[in-house]
């Protein structure tokens, strides 16, 4: 029997009546009548829309004959990585102690399955599994629905990762041939296993639940009610709905017994989509009813009533299950005609049913339809070839061989491990070296000038080991990281390199994994998560992972302000390192391998991650990192942009969403001056921005320096998010944690600026401010 798990962030009952959750339950329902052995995975941790627990839904969904689990998010690593990052490793690690399964399925939507692809595509895990990316719609085509820019990192690597999630799966499956075409428009690599199957028939074994958001019906009276059905934003229409009931005349008023809402409010621009209906539909002589809390189930029941018209005037569509369940149960509706709707539909009644998505059309067909009422000509295929093309697919075998190690043909890998008078680390990555489990590789050791007695020492001492090995030691004068690194790779003999500095430790199975990753998955460069340890400690080779940076992957969109990449303990082509130039060899300054990822990946070279942790990565409260200047580095890893003609597609539309937030807040100061009457809550806020911005241009290399910085950044941040009436508590916590560091300031250049600021603190009208949301929530971690 073949064992099927559906992987999912959305599935009815604990999500009340979303679309991928419908066709989710409907596929796993309509697979386990089939003879599967179904598990559904729920990855949105404890979420939860519905009054019942999860275990409840669970028995109920063991009683359809499907196994319906939770994945904790509550790891017992911590992960320093954004959300969806977070999300989808906790998947990769949850498949890992589950290969059971012979197909997984999941959507694109959030990416789960992004670290798990990219792991089978290097060839090291899942062989005999079979990813199925069942396409809904990405958060980049919602977004263009709805017309909203990204607002944040997480945001913008969700479009990197769900294009690659689609782009990686072993078979794409839609429900729509608009959707494939839409991410082929977008530049995407679909798989050449990608074709349409519409979605199973609803699940209809829940029962249907009474609103409570309505408990008024609409008359009884003769009359037909106008039904707006789906999630009430822009993305499905109702603005365009609302403009169109608006231009309804009185005879086709006469004709209605009122217009009812069905879906999940939601805020719109600050406002919520409830309170826009009430004031936009205030002059319409007719009965106006809105329902928020129905499931999937209780909204397909009411919409059965008789004398409804559905209106579905959706600005972007993929398949919807509002169009499709008002075809299968012969309810009267309307829709426009974008998408894959008119996929659904049978052609010749396409006239009878769509139109484009404008509120003079809308209102014409609404008209149309008022005097002339039915229209029911049910879904373009049958349930039965539905269902047979969908066991088919997941019946059919994975079809991948993952290309094994040839004992008598493995490459030679250099490593490259940099050494400065850290001799006792040093020892534990020469250690670690040994241990490995691949044996062609070689290490060339550059000791970039050390001057300790005890380091020179060490070298003489591993001299003669490293000439037994035929491996190599170098001395240079002390250039810094790029120059050291440079040099070790000069005399590299390798067909790649991989990069090592002398506080690393190597897991035993890192060289024989970044080959095998290289030559199943054909990248150029290979980088890696790091397991973090601290201190001095030397880690054994079963040690659990308990902390963990993890990259992300080439994303340019991110990469000019995020080091996505990885660590330069990777692995790369000496081919193409050569071709890049190498390291640039500025001295004293950090970013160089963020700099080498980012020129590589501009000039059109493959970069991958291994989602398995390959070395230890050790934290200490000396390095680089910590000692060097900050800014200057930044500059370093941005400097490929500069060099560059680069598209910059969606990160330049952060811009616009942060120029809407600067007039937002200037729009809420000239509020808060008109309500104040003196001004004085703005005067004194505009005033301690003057002075923050004071400080920092005066202030000089030195303590204060990371805090100022800090600080300002948040102040410009937060202050675009203020809200009335809540910042007292807060502007304490914020005063006493400046009275801190006067506390802790010494003689210089501070200590009247300091003064002044806390007592421009102390003068604030706290009480009346209204400003600052979130400038103390970040301001508290901060000073943590």
């Amino acid at each position: 029997m073949k064992k099927v798990l559906i992987i999912t962030p959305d599935i009815e009952g604990p999500v009340r009546n979303g679309g991928i959750g419908t066709a989710f339950t409907a596929l796993a329902t309509t697979l386990a009548t089939k003879g599967l052995e179904v598990d559904i995975l729920y990855t949105s941790g404890n979420y939860s829309e519905s009054s019942e627990s999860f275990s409840d839904w669970s028995q109920l969904y063991s009683s359809f004959g499907v196994n319906l689990l939770k994945m904790d998010l509550n790891l017992e690593i911590s992960i320093d990585a954004p959300y969806f990052r977070k999300k989808s490793y906790a998947l990769f690690n949850w498949l890992l102690e589950n290969q059971v399964y012979d197909t997984v399925i999941a959507c694109e939507w959030q990416a789960d399955l992004y670290y798990s692809l990219i792991s089978k595509k290097n060839g090291t895990q899942f062989e005999n599994i079979k990813f199925i990316v069942n396409t809904h719609g990405s958060t980049l085509w919602a977004d263009e629905g709805n017309y909203k820019l990204p607002e944040d990192q997480n945001h913008l690597e969700l479009y990197f990762m769900e294009k690659s999630v689609v782009e990686m799966a072993d078979e794409v499956v839609s429900p729509s041939q608009y959707l494939l075409n839409w991410m082929e428009k977008k530049g995407w690599h679909l798989p050449n296993a990608s074709k349409v199957i519409l979605n199973c028939a609803p699940f209809n074994g829940f029962k249907t639940k009474a609103s409570k958001s309505s408990p008024s019906a609409l008359p009884s009276s003769k009359g037909v009610e106008l039904v707006f059905f789906g999630r009430l934003e822009t993305r499905k229409g109702l603005d365009i709905f609302l403009r169109a009931i608006n231009k309804l005349d009185e005879s086709d008023v006469a004709k209605l017994c009122g217009i009812t809402f069905v879906g999940k409010d939601v805020n719109l621009s600050g406002v919520n989509s409830n309170t826009i209906i009430n004031n936009s539909t205030r002059s319409i002589k007719t009965p106006v009813n809105i329902i928020n809390d129905l499931d999937r189930t209780s909204a397909n029941a009411y919409l059965k009533k008789e004398n409804v018209l559905v209106v579905i005037p959706s600005l972007v569509e993929n398949s919807p299950y509002t169009v499709y369940e008002c075809l299968i149960n012969n309810i009267n509706f309307i829709s426009t005609s974008i998408g894959g709707i008119p996929e659904l539909i049978p052609k010749e009644h396409h006239v009878n049913i769509l139109f484009t998505p404008n509120p003079v059309d809308l209102h014409g067909k609404i008209h149309q339809r008022l005097n002339n009422l039915d229209s029911k000509p049910g879904l373009v295929s049958g349930q039965d070839s539905i269902t047979f093309e969908w066991i088919k697919t997941v019946k059919a075998s994975a079809e991948n061989v993952f290309k094994k190690l040839d004992k008598n043909e493995q490459p030679l890998v250099s490593v490259c491990l940099v050494h400065y008078d850290r001799h006792h680390l040093l020892q534990q990555a020469i250690a670690s070296l040994k241990t490995q489990s691949y044996k062609n590789f070689e290490v060339i050791l550059v000791d970039d000038g050390s001057s300790k007695e005890d380091s020179q020492r060490y070298l003489d001492l591993i001299e003669h080991d490293f000439s037994v090995r035929n491996w190599k030691i170098i001395k240079s004068s002390n250039n810094y990281l790029g120059a050291a690194r440079n040099l070790a790779a000069k005399h590299a003999n390798g067909d790649y390199l991989i990069f090592m500095d002398d506080d690393n430790v190597a897991k035993p199975f890192e060289i024989e994994t970044f080959v095998t990753a290289a030559i199943n998955s054909g990248s150029d460069i290979l980088t890696t998560p790091s397991d973090l340890i601290f201190g001095e400690e030397f880690p054994s080779p079963f040690r659990k992972m308990t902390n963990c940076w993890l990259p992300l992957g080439p994303d340019l969109n991110i990469a000019s302000f995020n080091n996505c990449f990885g660590d330069a303990n990777a692995m790369i082509k000496k081919e193409v390192f050569e071709n890049i130039g190498g390291f640039t060899e500025d001295y004293g300054l950090g970013h160089e391998d963020w700099e080498f990822f980012l020129k590589a990946s501009l000039a059109g070279y493959k970069l991958q991650i291994v989602p398995e942790p390959l070395f230890w990565y050790r934290v200490a409260n000396t390095g680089m990192l910590l000692s060097g200047n900050k800014k200057k580095n930044n500059y370093r890893s941005l400097r490929p942009f500069l060099n560059e003609s680069v598209k910059y597609n969606y990160a330049t539309s952060l811009i616009p969403s942060y120029l809407d937030k600067i007039q937002h807040l200037e729009e809420e100061n000239h509020r808060l001056r008109s309500a104040n009457g003196l001004g004085s809550v703005s005067n004194q806020l505009s005033q301690l921005g003057d002075k923050v911005d004071l400080l920092i241009s005066q202030q000089k290399e030195g303590w204060a320096h990371d805090r100022f910085v800090v600080l300002h950044n948040q102040l410009d941040h937060l202050t675009s998010q203020q809200r009335e009436g809540w910042a007292h508590d807060r502007f304490v916590v914020l005063h006493n944690q400046l009275d801190h560091l006067t506390s802790q300031q010494r003689e210089g250049w501070a200590h009247d600026r300091f003064e002044a600021l806390l007592s421009r603190l102390n003068g604030l009208n706290i009480s009346q401010s209204g400003v600052l949301k979130r400038i103390f929530i970040k301001l508290k971690s901060l000073v943590k």
